[in-house]
């Protein structure tokens, strides 16, 4: 039986620039073809390497929340600024898993190859312990084959931080702004790059501007999130929003909720 599987390539032209391919597909596996030891893949957090347990904490939570903000009237930079904080702490106490279980075991081979494989999120720096925290309960620690071991601050518009092989771009700085100004900052540039992230406007926007540069570029629009069963559930998120300290599962919720004990 043939595995179901969306794979699509699409070749972006770019006049007397380097090449670029960006491929779609919901399966880590289709992507290890692309990467050699020539390589560095850069990998997005929510909703790529992982998404949140239960609904309160997810991603898809602070989107909610932008959303309700929005329709009130706010920008969509002044509702970040209102919810973020909120969201922010929450991440101290929100469990994540992977949404492949072969993700992980992918990159811990890639490192054990050799192969640069460092975080690029738009994760804001004020994230960045728990993040960490987050990211090592996957056994994954992106520092082992990261360009740079050292922690410093990213010069940008907004506030952008690396640490543990990991850029914390913050939301309203492009993606390929921060990572040009890092490689400047470690004077190390990459042959290659294999950039993964469940946005597509994100692969597009980084593809296009390493090519630009010259950086021959593989974007993969990984939509394995859209074939997992959902996590986020508003009412399930606002009973779990109750409990402050400890979240409730998604089970546990649903189960106040069906019983009116919320």
């Amino acid at each position: 039986m043939l595995r179901n599987v969306i794979l699509t390539l699409m070749t972006i032209a770019l006049p007397f620039f380097s090449q670029a391919e960006i491929i779609e597909t919901p399966h880590i596996a289709d992507v290890l073809a692309y990467i050699d030891e020539d390589s560095w893949f850069l990998v997005d957090l929510d909703n790529t390497l992982y998404e949140a347990k239960q609904a309160f904490g997810h991603v898809h939570h602070l989107y909610d929340e932008l959303q309700q903000r929005m329709h009130k009237g706010m920008t969509r930079e002044e509702a970040l600024v209102d919810a973020y904080p909120h969201w922010a702490k929450v991440q101290y106490a929100c469990p994540v898993k992977p949404l492949e279980e072969d993700f992980v075991p992918s990159l811990l081979a890639l490192q054990k190859r050799g192969v640069v494989v460092m975080g690029l999120t738009h994760r804001h720096p004020t994230v960045a312990l728990p993040t960490i925290s987050q990211v090592a309960s996957l056994d994954v620690d992106f520092a082992i084959t990261a360009p740079s071991k050292d922690a410093f601050n990213i010069p940008a518009q907004h506030p952008a931080y690396y640490v543990q092989g990991i850029l914390f771009c913050s939301d309203f700085n492009l993606k390929s702004d921060i990572f040009f100004t890092f490689i400047d900052a470690i004077k190390k540039s990459p042959k290659k790059v294999v950039f993964i992230d469940d946005r597509k406007k994100n692969v597009e926007e980084v593809v296009e501007n390493l090519s630009k540069f010259g950086i021959e570029c593989t974007g993969i629009y990984y939509t394995a999130i859209d074939h997992v069963e959902p996590v986020y559930s508003r009412e399930v998120a606002d009973v779990q929003a109750k409990f402050v300290g400890q979240i409730l599962s998604n089970e546990a919720a649903s189960l106040l909720l069906e019983h009116g004990l919320e």
